[in-house]
């Protein structure tokens, strides 16, 4: 057994449905909608701050890998500079220490020079006088011009090539 509503059930319902549905529909859709609208603009605002934020951080991630490879690329320049300059240091060193060994042997040559020239004359004056005895001694005579003697005996000294 169903229940059938009366006719006047029925038309109340009705006219409260239709009060409280031009009441919502006047006063209080307009604002839901609204509410709604505001923050559909707002949900929509984020995402485009979102997305300016997310290109602005590629854009950062960017330029911070080039930040990178240029400080990099600095450092390994100043590297290079170093090392060249560390080579020339060393180089300029050896050249210097090369001239300086260039010039003590240079100089040791003319001092054994100089003392070679020196003995050699010393040497020639020995043999002079060491000969004008040897000679005076098998003669067994006496020399009266003693200086002319080593004199003749000197130059025939030079005249002799020594090795």
């Amino acid at each position: 057994m169903f229940l059938i509503p009366h006719l006047g059930t029925i038309i109340w319902t009705t006219i409260i449905f239709g009060i409280i549905f031009f009441i919502l529909n006047k006063f209080a859709w307009p604002v839901v909608l609204k509410a709604i609208e505001d923050r559909e603009q707002s949900i929509d605002k984020a995402l485009v701050s979102a997305k300016e934020a997310e290109k602005k951080l590629r854009n950062l991630k960017i330029e911070e890998e080039k930040m990178i490879a240029l400080a990099k690329h600095e450092k390994e320049q100043i590297v290079r500079e170093g090392m060249d300059q560390r080579e020339k240091i060393i180089t300029a060193a050896r050249e210097k220490a090369q001239a300086e060994a260039d010039k003590i042997i240079e100089e040791a040559r003319r001092q054994l020079k100089r003392e070679r020239e020196l003995a050699l004359t010393e040497m020639r004056s020995q043999i002079a006088t060491l000969s004008v005895e040897i000679a005076s001694k098998v003669v067994h005579a006496d020399m009266e011009d003693k200086k002319r003697h080593e004199k003749l005996v000197s130059e025939l000294i030079n005249e002799v090539e020594l090795n």
